[in-house]
């Protein structure tokens, strides 16, 4: 379908593989089915760890087309500044043991928000073999950042949606080294503070998306809810852009906390049912990840549905997403609030 005269192009801020289409995917469906512009950046999805094979497939991932020849996964990734994400081994390692299917999971965080949006029950993963080349007690946990795994993922559900894409290239907060040492030495610390080797992060990413933001584009950013430091740096580095009406969106499944939106408003914009399925299509490709936090495809899809019912229940449909937007006192809200 073709864009309506006059509409504006949306550049679409996605941490990782995964934050774009999990958090505001029903409103990637609702612009892919109208025809409207719309690019996904993704930052932090690469580059390899040296060493490191890349995993089996996920159980339940058959199918999930891979790197060549999906429709709508847009240019080659664009150059931006990135380190190398070599992983250190620990005295004595030495030797390559293949990766299995199964990721461990991520740090597990309730999926409701400020809203009291419903979440569902988390399972975990059962405990997989080590990682190559890294302690298997502490540092199992960085194999759910792989970036072929994750790339392919999200090459593949941003075509289901048929919306374009680009990788900045950043090396995944699980991946960044220092000295031959990991800068977060354990899953919670990549939601505490930020490393003091990170601060030039925030400049680079801005400079990196300075170019795909020309005048009349709106730009879509993540909250950073849950702190994660890849999301707390991207919104960072949005926030430099100074884009005028940028919307901000709900990282999901993070809780929403006050603080997050403090001196933005909401707005609930509904979703049709055929928009809400091909969000759930696109987010279900996300395999690796959907197993790592939520045990599986059906755990995801529950969760999933129990955001956008939420929020519908706020604005009074069946199935809405909700999004935040700067208070500018004195602009009509029709003007702040054209995100559609």
């Amino acid at each position: 379908m073709s864009a309506p005269r006059g509409t504006r192009a949306h550049l679409v801020v996605s941490p990782h593989p995964d934050d774009a289409v999990w958090s505001l995917g029903g409103r990637l469906a609702h612009w892919a089915a109208r025809g409207v512009p719309v690019t996904v950046v993704t930052v932090f999805d690469g580059p390899e760890p040296e060493g490191v094979p890349e995993p089996e497939a996920v159980p339940g991932a058959e199918g999930v087309p891979g790197a060549e020849g999906v429709p709508g996964a847009g240019p080659a990734p664009v150059s931006a500044p990135r380190e190398r994400a070599s992983a250190p081994s620990p005295a004595g390692g030495s030797g390559t043991r293949p990766l299995a299917g199964r990721l461990p999971p991520r740090p597990r965080v309730p999926a409701s928000g400020a809203s009291g949006s419903p979440g569902a029950p988390r399972q975990t993963a059962p405990s997989p073999p080590p990682l190559p080349h890294t302690d298997p007690s502490p540092d199992a946990w960085r194999r759910v950042a792989h970036p072929a795994l994750r790339r392919r993922e999200d090459r593949a559900a941003l075509g289901e949606l048929g919306v374009a894409h680009l990788s900045l290239g950043f090396t995944d907060a699980a991946l960044r080294t220092s000295d031959g040492r990991y800068r977060y030495r354990s899953a919670p610390r990549v939601f505490a503070a930020r490393h003091p080797d990170d601060d030039d992060l925030p400049g680079a990413i801005s400079e990196a998306l300075r170019p795909l933001c020309p005048p009349g584009t709106r730009v879509h950013a993540p909250l950073a809810a849950g702190r994660h430091v890849d999301h707390v740096v991207s919104r960072a580095a949005v926030e430099r852009l100074a884009a005028p009406g940028t919307v901000w969106y709900e990282d999901f499944p993070y809780p929403l906390r006050g603080r997050d939106h403090d001196g933005l408003s909401a707005r609930c914009q509904p979703l049709t049912e055929a928009e809400v399925e091909r969000w759930l299509a696109a987010a279900l490709r996300y395999a690796s990840q959907a197993e790592a936090l939520f045990g599986g495809a059906d755990g995801l899809r529950r969760a999933l549905l129990a955001r956008t019912r939420a929020h519908g229940a706020e604005a009074g449909t069946p199935h809405a997403d909700r999004h935040w937007l700067r208070v500018e006192p004195g602009r009509p809200w029709e003007d702040r609030a054209d995100t559609s």
